[in-house]
This record gives C-alpha cells, sequence and structure tokens, in this order.
C-alpha cells in the first residue's frame, strides 16, 4: 500500500495559456478601439477647429 497521493494522470501537462479567450477578446477590442479613433480623428483634425 502506498501512502503517498499521486495527480491522476488524466490529460498531459501543459504551460501556461498565452492566448485565452478572454485576452484574445480584449486585444480585438483595443485594436478596434484604437482604429476607430484614428480615422475619427483623419476625418476631422483637431487643428481643423481652430479659428484663424
Amino acid at each position: 500500500m502506498r501512502d503517498t497521493l499521486e495527480r491522476p494522470m488524466t490529460e498531459p501537462e501543459e504551460g501556461p495559456a498565452r492566448f485565452t479567450k478572454r485576452r484574445l477578446v480584449r486585444w480585438i477590442a483595443v485594436l478596434t478601439i484604437g482604429i476607430v479613433v484614428v480615422l475619427a480623428i483623419w476625418q476631422e483634425p483637431l487643428y481643423a477647429l481652430r479659428p484663424e
């Protein structure tokens, strides 16, 4: 009889997940917002709002 506890070998050990679904969604949201901001500035540049 063994006195040690062993982890069941149901799945092979994997390293830490690099691209989880949550992280991927966050990056897509950040990139989308960034692109929209850049396009908005190109459409209506801030210097065009200054009276001359």
